[in-house]
């Protein structure tokens, strides 16, 4: 549709009165498209603004979108947007008073889809399970919109956008098939009572079996029976394996609580991871070391694929290990440990206080008093006497007992979390790891080491750090991007689903940010153009 210039500011603007169009003479073109634009809702208004300008005087200030472009756009925006697991109702433009404020609120959900399928709806925040707002990606609007005005179809364009990872592919089927179940009633609950085991027969377990036949853990074949069969204890422990539970066979309280979870709190689930690999950078390295921090693994990824997989130990709920895009480029062979402060004020001072010989018994050294004098091991020293602050800096040598083992991983500006060895190795046999101070412990140490110092150390490492006691730091073959990310819904090669618990609660704070982003900008901005006037 085209106009003429001074007739297309009238309708435009919706001038109605003799002293608005007298006002007119004394507003220029750009001045009135900057009015309109600063009226038009957004939920980015600085990088919005700024992107419809340009895109706009590169167009002379017409409007570009014609109404049968409008309405095909806004069906395929909506259908996009429920496969990437977004709210299409967000992308539908609001009500206007004008053609042009009408092209801009069409231009501006193009924006916001666009952006939203990019780089998120909601910023990166490690309270989300991000990697902290600085970490977002660009999204580059006004070429967006470009290319749309210039033949591209919307449907190529978001598919460019999305992120290509694999895990973001399967991740979105898993939605698809999760809403059919949904869609179709969901599973049932499983009635409360007791433990249920191998053997038992009871009448919750025709439930049990239905719950697990529709998750596709259980053969429908075998969905009727009270008993509970050799099938039933394997369709149990293949349920339990995806879900991070111990796979026993029997129906205990974690079990049952997963078993419970419905079909619509997977659906908010899998949106919300979704959302996070949206936030992933685009170029994640083609060698690079992604820790998973609910499911406790960490895989080390050689040109797509991964060539070294291993539990590890996260931190615990009060002690949180951060999700963290960063690097490593050198190791520490026989590392000491600097005991951090809050570790030495809220847990090593109240243990002096019952036991005076603990820094002895510990190998825990008082770094102000030479190591071998009888101060350093605390000798002496009242600690009933001291207050809630732990007056001096601790350091446990290298060592069998020290607590980063015999290798510890520099990470970079990591606010001293690092990847390490540990003493205690019971810990990787649990199902649930997550039990550190927020630093991540290695399973296999030794193997992660000799793949990031190259071929040359393959098979030599461990007996190298035995007979050198000594403490080295060893340059790593190159610098290794790191990711702790925070999924709690993936899906595996098989093409099976799983779940974890958000255990630092990133889930439960996204969620309703989520929400909260998907509400639809739908109020009319062409009277607040016309006051700006």
């Amino acid at each position: 549709m085209s106009f003429k210039p001074a007739v297309f500011m009238v309708l435009a603007l919706g001038f109605t009165s003799g002293a608005t169009l007298a006002a007119e003479s004394s507003v220029g073109p750009s001045q009135r498209l900057d009015a309109a634009i600063a009226a038009t809702p957004s939920t980015e208004p600085a990088s919005d603004a700024k992107a419809l300008r340009d895109f706009y005087k590169s167009r002379g200030g017409l409007p570009v979108w014609s109404e049968a472009r409008t309405a095909a756009m806004v069906a395929e925006m909506q259908a996009v947007a429920t496969a990437e697991g977004l709210n299409p109702a967000t992308y539908v433009p609001g009500a206007a008073d004008s053609e042009l404020q009408r092209d801009l609120l069409v231009s501006a959900a193009l924006l916001r889809f666009g952006r939203d399928l990019a780089i998120g709806a909601v910023q990166p925040d490690r309270a989300f399970g991000g990697f902290g707002q600085d970490s977002r990606g660009q999204f580059d609007g006004a070429r967006f919109l470009r290319d749309l005005a210039e033949g591209k179809t919307l449907r190529d364009l978001a598919a460019s956008a999305v992120p290509q990872f694999i895990g973001y592919a399967r991740l979105k089927q898993a939605l698809e098939q999760t809403r059919a179940i949904a869609r179709a009633g969901g599973w049932p609950q499983l009635p409360d009572g007791p433990k249920l085991v191998p053997g038992d027969s009871d009448d919750r377990i025709p439930t049990l079996r239905k719950r697990l036949v529709i998750s596709g853990d259980l053969s429908p074949t075998l969905a009727d029976g009270r008993e509970f069969d050799a099938a039933l204890v394997d369709a149990v422990r293949r349920f339990q394996g995806r879900h991070g539970l111990d796979p026993d066979g029997t129906v205990g309280a974690r079990t049952f609580a997963n078993l419970n979870v419905t079909a619509e709190a997977r659906i908010r689930q899998i949106a919300a991871n979704l959302e996070r690999w949206r936030w992933m950078t685009r170029q994640p390295g083609r060698h690079h070391v992604a820790v998973n921090i609910p499911a406790a693994m960490l895989d080390v990824v050689e040109d797509g694929a991964v060539a070294l997989s291993m539990r590890v130990v996260v931190g615990d709920v009060k002690h949180p290990t951060p999700s963290m895009n960063t690097s490593m480029s050198s190791l520490v062979l026989n590392p000491p440990w600097s005991v951090p402060a809050s570790i030495a004020n809220k847990e090593i001072l109240p243990k002096l206080r019952r036991d005076p010989n603990y820094l002895a018994t510990s190998n825990l050294k008082i770094i102000e008093y030479p190591e071998d004098s009888p101060e350093a091991a605390g000798d002496g020293i009242d600690w009933n006497a001291i207050g809630k602050k732990f007056p001096y800096r601790l350091r446990q040598p290298p060592g069998p007992d020290n607590a980063l083992g015999r290798l510890k991983f520099n990470l970079k500006d990591s606010d001293d979390i690092y990847m390490h060895d540990t003493p205690n190795r019971k810990a990787f046999a649990r199902s649930y790891r997550a039990l550190s101070h927020g630093c991540v412990r290695l399973e296999r140490p030794v193997d992660l080491a000799e793949l990031m110092l190259g071929d040359h150390w393959k098979g030599r490492l461990d007996a190298d750090i035995a007979a050198k006691r000594s403490t080295r730091t060893m340059k790593l073959e190159r610098t290794v991007p790191v990711y702790l990310m925070y999924l709690t819904a993936w899906v595996d090669d098989e093409g099976t689903p799983h779940f974890r618990d958000d255990i630092y609660g990133h889930d439960r704070r996204l969620s309703p940010a989520l929400e909260r982003a998907r509400q639809p900008l739908l109020r009319t901005a062409a009277r607040s153009a016309d006051r700006k006037l």
